[in-house]
């Protein structure tokens, strides 16, 4: 796959690109190369399941996963007194 650069594209299409993936809840990537095969008429390409998979997937809040850090924080340290 090719990968490509959009040079000075305007302040008000990137505002309605990322409310729009936002909206959608997609990355701005792929938002746009669904935009883009649209657009040409392209309809081959290869489902993306990975959005399948999001209901078994949870997502933290930063509290959550600050608490996690906190809860873990000490497996970190080794035991000197196991390993001997």
């Amino acid at each position: 796959m090719k990968s490509i650069t959009i040079h000075k594209l305007d302040d008000a299409t990137e505002e309605r690109l990322v409310a729009r993936a936002r909206s959608e809840g997609v990355s701005l990537n792929q938002l746009v190369k669904r935009l883009l095969r649209e657009s040409l008429g392209v309809h081959n390409a290869a489902p993306d399941h990975r959005r399948d998979f999001a209901a078994f997937c949870g997502r933290w809040s930063e509290q959550e996963a600050e608490e996690f850090d906190r809860a873990v924080a000490g497996f970190d340290e080794i035991d000197e007194e196991v390993w001997r």
